[in-house]
């Protein structure tokens, strides 16, 4: 099990794109076999059927048959055929329409990943090699479940967006529901999934991040200690004392001088 090949196929109706992503992308290093190359959807479809890949690699807006409708029909004829290697298809999107109704339908169908075209190729090669360690570590847990393995960092679209939006809005009083509507799902939906691929509860996560630059930005010692605070979201200094002590086991004053 631990020798089966990880294959990928690239779908985009352009041919200056396929040519480009079968020359440039490093198939070789990644431990990637590209399989086949396909013009649009509706060819894609009837090979994938018959031999499924591990990473499809694929444009959403071409003729005869989008990347999405693509998709959507392999998930339903996994779920006709019980077909666990189809079903287990990773997916990346490539798209030069920056319109997130396509990238909430991407999350809805399980991608690993959207791409903005034009994409450095290194770009494509990170999502591809995320793409194959979650298929590596999902096949994993199919054979031993009980392994008790992690994964090194979150495997969807989604999560990952909803973990760039943390640290880039820690400071502000970011609540679950806000954050889900941010991304168009359920707070329920969100909440579920972000414990499932983190390990951790939404909250718990953000008072990860807002300890690590609080401590951070006390180490540094420009800033006043309620200034330490409401640069990360406690304005209210006695609870930003409470909260930080309860949290490391020193007031930000004694972390400060046992750090400076």
């Amino acid at each position: 099990m631990d020798n089966e090949k990880c294959r990928a196929v690239i779908i985009d109706d352009e041919a200056w794109i396929r040519e480009g992503l079968c020359e440039h992308i490093r198939w070789e290093k990644l431990g990637i076999e590209l399989a086949a190359v396909f013009r649009d959807g509706v060819e894609a479809l009837a090979s994938l059927e018959e031999n499924p890949v591990e990473i499809l690699l694929s444009d959403i807006r071409m003729p005869n048959m989008t990347g999405l409708e693509l998709v959507a029909r392999l998930r339903e004829s996994a779920k006709r055929n019980e077909n666990r290697a189809l079903s287990r298809t990773k997916v990346i999107f490539l798209s030069g329409y920056d319109d997130f109704k396509y990238a909430q339908e991407a999350i809805r169908l399980g991608a690993v990943d959207y791409l903005l075209k034009p994409t450095e190729v290194e770009e494509i090669e990170e999502a591809l090699l995320r793409a194959k360690n979650l298929w590596n570590r999902e096949r994993r847990m199919t054979v031993a479940p009980d392994a008790g393995e992690q994964p090194e960092e979150p495997g969807s679209y989604l999560i990952r967006k909803a973990l760039n939006y943390i640290r880039e809005h820690y400071a502000e009083d970011i609540q679950l529901t806000k954050l889900a509507n941010e991304l168009f799902v359920s707070p329920n939906y969100l909440s579920r999934l972000f414990r499932q691929e983190t390990g951790l509860s939404f909250v718990d996560h953000l008072s990860r991040v807002r300890l690590e630059k609080a401590c951070d930005l006390l180490r540094e010692g420009v800033l006043k200690i309620y200034q330490v605070g409401e640069a990360v979201g406690y304005p209210n200094p006695r609870y930003f004392s409470e909260w930080f002590q309860k949290n490391t086991g020193m007031t930000p004053g004694e972390y400060r001088n046992r750090h400076s």
